[in-house]
């Protein structure tokens, strides 16, 4: 069996193309992560490839003709717009088509505009992707909610929910450590927040959080890794750093691939995330980062919302707390004032999390099961 996963936005190396998805369905046949941008492999399964383009539309086009000399059987399409290049496959080649929905795209879409145009370019957006959708062979979507918005009861038989689980032991490995970084993995950091660096994730609650930590904790030690996706939040960012003399508390890293995180987490204490509950989009999916610092035993310090709640607090893994900077200090202190007996059986009960529950080996079976399905078709 030949399997193309088509990306036009994604990288060859990305976590849950490459090291989830390929890997896993590498067990039925060849594997084919076709990308605009990334490492390229053509010797070892699953293979790399790369089309170079600068035109978004363009790159639809040869990513069509890329997966049209593979001749796949299946055809996994990323976005929205990639759909396009699986049922053009299907119509030359008869093959299958599965549509990955990773993200809530009608929510981000929407986020562009202010209301009452929000609101219409979330619905029309959504009856775009409901159309693509049911013109496919197969829907994974990464939670039930996505599923639930597009999939009817009765295509839901050739539709499975894969969360972005991490994989088990994600961060048990040797790696070689980047120029780049080398000075700040041989630190270490009582707090640290990965992803995108905006308001709504609370990029300058977490500011004014560590200044008012600052004057219970003078040694505290803060890592953000991220990119910036406006300048102006760059500029207020920095400028906030230097107005309250934080320079010697925060480090900031830009963005690194996702494979090095492991060892920024292994020197870090406790994992921030943070986000603007009143977004839908970031409210109601279960964060792949969270996972990601329980896989590398670090308490969570989130925002209170049901869903974290039940994730973080019941499993008594960390501290959820209002969407307010003195709540979120209260919060952090708190665990950093722990004894190392109860830090340690924290850390190991988020790492319990991973090990037993939210792993991606509990999830792969729905994967293969799927495309299994389909290739008997």
């Amino acid at each position: 069996m030949k399997i193309c996963i088509v990306s036009n936005s994604h990288h060859t190396t990305d976590v849950r193309l490459y090291y989830k998805m390929g890997l896993s369905l590498k067990k039925l046949g060849k594997v084919y992560l076709i990308c605009t941008s990334g490492v390229r492999n053509s010797t070892i399964n699953p293979y790399q490839l790369v089309v170079d383009t600068e035109s978004q539309w363009n790159a639809l086009r040869l990513l069509y003709e890329e997966a049209k000399r593979i001749r796949p059987d299946i055809v996994i399409c990323v976005e929205p717009l990639t759909v396009f290049v699986g049922l053009a496959l299907r119509r030359k080649l008869g093959t299958r088509v599965v549509f990955d929905v990773h993200e809530f795209f009608p929510d981000a879409f929407a986020e562009r505009f202010h209301p009452p145009f929000s609101w219409l370019a979330k619905y029309l957006y959504l009856g775009l992707e409901r159309w693509l959708q049911s013109r496919v062979d197969g829907t994974i979507g990464v939670n039930d909610e996505i599923l639930d918005q597009l999939v009817s009861q009765r295509e839901r038989d050739h539709a499975v929910t894969l969360p972005n689980y991490p994989v088990k032991n994600v961060w048990d490995y040797d790696c070689e450590i980047p120029p780049e970084i080398s000075t700040i993995c041989e630190m270490d950091f009582d707090l640290i927040y990965i992803g995108g660096l905006t308001a709504d994730r609370g990029l300058f609650k977490l500011l004014k959080s560590v200044k008012l930590l600052k004057h219970s904790f003078p040694t505290l030690k803060t890592l953000i890794v991220g990119r910036f996706f406006s300048s102006s939040v760059e500029t207020e960012f920095n400028a906030y750093i230097n107005r309250h003399n934080l320079n010697a508390i925060i480090y900031y890293q830009p963005w690194i691939p996702a494979e090095k995180i492991g060892l920024l987490l292994k020197r870090s204490k406790v994992g921030l995330w943070l986000f603007n509950p009143r977004n839908r989009r970031l409210r109601k999916a279960v964060p792949l980062k969270v996972l990601e610092y329980f896989a590398a035993g670090l308490p969570v310090v989130s925002v209170n919302t049901p869903l974290m709640r039940d994730l973080v607090e019941k499993n008594r893994a960390g501290a959820c707390c209002e969407y307010q900077s003195a709540a979120i200090a209260k919060a952090v202190g708190g665990i950093l004032s722990l004894s190392d007996e109860d830090y340690g059986r924290m850390s190991q009960r988020a790492s319990a999390l991973i090990e037993n529950q939210y792993n991606w080996e509990a999830v792969e079976p729905r994967l293969l099961g799927l495309i299994k399905s389909l290739a008997s078709r």
